[in-house]
């Protein structure tokens, strides 16, 4: 998203912009509900209960963004992120993590359609040796650099994720999913998780399944039989493709939130509550 809409959006919320609830401008500090945790309604229409958080003692992570306040999750995924953290920190890499979700979940202003029940994350492609140190501004900002290629540790991070049985689905931009596929350096199991997806050429997003004690979460469709390397991807370099990513002006953007907030699932009510 373009810096300028970023920077309208927040000169926004800070000038109350009318018809929106006064609760917006405080989401990146909203606590979590002190409920047992819980993801409920679907990943792009939903919220989450009990929502965690990292313990601070991981080995090799690094969470950017932190401004957003998207750094919650069910215990599922940060249990997940956690496990590859210390997995990566065995070779002295350190992952960074994007998004997950909002304290309480549900949509956002800017940003995603998905993340809502805390079982999204974005795992940015930029892999850090410890001994890196990177400035408070690449790790705050919106302009990470997108990656022209994958390399070692690029490959090891999206195999991790693929092999783990918790993990329903990872979208990946299509000319990366192309290359692999060519390249053949991962196993059938492996790209039958990997899909393409507009955008995500600076990140992988990592998805997971709905949590067994999450009866109200609502599972996606099963992604299609097969390896995704065949026609269905060649669909992804066609204009109709390319028609399908686009960025929203500030009414848009605004209409839409509020849209969703309406039709969250009545469970999500605690949502809408202020402080």
């Amino acid at each position: 998203m373009q810096k300028s809409m970023i920077l309208g959006l927040g000169l926004c919320l800070l000038a109350s912009c009318s018809h929106l609830p006064d609760f917006t401008s405080r989401l990146s500090t909203r606590l979590p509900t002190e409920d047992k945790s819980e993801a409920i309604g679907a990943y792009a229409l939903g919220c989450l209960k009990g929502a965690q958080t990292f313990s601070g003692k991981e080995k090799g992570l690094l969470i950017s963004q932190v401004k957003r306040g998207r750094y919650w999750g069910h215990p599922d995924l940060i249990s997940l992120l956690t496990k590859a953290s210390e997995e990566f920190a065995k070779e002295k890499k350190i992952l960074m993590i994007g998004d997950l979700s909002q304290s309480r979940g549900g949509p956002t202003l800017t940003g995603h359609n998905s993340h809502q029940t805390g079982l999204d994350v974005d795992v940015w492609f930029k892999v850090l040796s410890a001994d890196t140190k990177i400035s408070f501004r690449e790790l705050e900002t919106e302009d990470m650099k997108p990656m022209k290629e994958l390399g070692a540790d690029q490959i090891k991070m999206i195999k991790y994720f693929a092999q783990d049985q918790s993990v329903e689905r990872i979208f990946i931009n299509p000319a990366f999913k192309k290359k692999l596929c060519q390249d053949q350096k991962l196993t059938a199991d492996e790209h039958h998780k990997l899909r393409a997806w507009w955008g995500h050429d600076d990140h992988i997003h990592v998805r997971l399944k709905c949590p067994l004690d999450s009866p109200l979460c609502i599972s996606q469709k099963p992604i299609p039989a097969g390896d995704g390397c065949g026609e269905e991807l060649n669909w992804w370099f066609t204009k109709e493709a390319s028609e399908g990513s686009k960025d929203y002006n500030w009414e848009a953007l605004k209409s839409a939130y509020l849209e969703k907030v309406k039709k969250l699932p009545k469970e999500c009510s605690f949502y809408n509550e202020t402080f």
